[in-house]
């Protein structure tokens, strides 16, 4: 049976054994470590418990091992699998349904084709393609980050929400596992997918690499939100630019979080309306059909 974050809460789950087997004071052969691995010892324990590790979980977990904040590296891995989990089980339970129901309609036409007729299953046929080819194209141009997106106007305001979000769970990741700021915002830099949103921030890394504070390259360059920004630069100001990365990653979640599900129940509206306009063409051209039936 289908479980949605199932493969992130087993990811979560192991994050936290290992994290346990550490503060514990186990030596690494009791856990199946090979020192001969030597700062990729985390990435080598995960593989053995199935994990399949992201880019920027793999950067974290070498950078924190070298640091010797592994145990904090692993438990924040394990939370935001917990979060994407999460995610994942919201985003189905509003799809779940109307899914369900745009599946039946192929079989109840298939099943009352006799009386039905052709047409119904051509047009189903039709509406169903038109669909699919929409959602490929749009999730090609998802992972090619085209900027044109932005312009899209549910899918726009969704991605300027959703953007940003693995450049701060890198950036903060990095920064907390003790990654120098400068080179932490280059490696979070390439996490990022949208064009538009890639090039400001390589903007920013250049004037971060000319001496310029993170608060001063971002507002420069435009770069994240302005309520990020704004996080951001209090945080950096006080000396707790870790903290505020973690309170901006936070809310870039939540509220990314919130229009996502919106969506999810729009997308779930707008399928359920389309199987239940299906099931009433096929109420009245079976029964249309059957009465015709019987009179000839």
């Amino acid at each position: 049976m289908f479980k949605p974050g199932a493969s992130d809460e087993k990811a979560a789950l192991a994050f936290d054994d290992m994290a346990s087997a550490l503060d514990a004071g186990l030596p690494l052969e009791s856990m199946g470590g090979n020192v001969a691995f030597g700062d990729q010892v985390l990435l080598d324990l995960s593989r053995q418990r199935g994990i399949t590790l992201k880019p920027t979980e793999k950067t974290v977990l070498e950078a924190a091992w070298k640091s010797g904040k592994a145990t904090a590296a692993l438990r924040g891995r394990a939370e935001n699998r917990r979060r994407r989990a999460e995610f994942h089980r919201e985003v189905w339970a509003g799809l779940r349904y109307p899914l369900l129901l745009l599946g039946m309609l192929p079989i109840a036409a298939a099943a009352t084709y006799t009386l039905v007729g052709p047409s119904f299953s051509i047009g189903l046929g039709i509406v169903y393609f038109s669909i699919s080819a929409i959602v490929i194209a749009l999730a090609r141009k998802i992972v090619r980050g085209d900027a044109s997106l932005e312009r899209y106007r549910i899918i726009g305001p969704l991605l300027d929400e959703m953007r940003e979000l693995p450049y701060l769970e890198s950036l903060h990741s990095l920064y907390g596992a003790g990654v120098p700021i400068i080179d932490a915002h280059r490696q979070a830099v390439a996490t990022v997918r949208m064009h538009g949103l890639q090039e400001r921030l390589i903007m920013a890394q250049k004037l971060l690499e000319d001496g310029a504070p993170l608060r001063e390259a971002l507002q420069t360059s435009a770069s994240l939100s302005t309520e990020t920004r704004s996080l951001l630069a209090t945080g950096e100001q006080a000396g707790q630019l870790e903290d505020a990365l973690q309170r901006a990653l936070i809310r870039r979640q939540e509220v990314a979080g919130r229009k996502l599900s919106n969506a999810a129940q729009l997308v779930g509206q707008i399928a359920y309306g389309l199987a239940v306009t299906g099931v009433i063409i096929i109420f009245f051209k079976f029964y249309s059909g059957y009465f015709a039936m019987l009179r000839g």
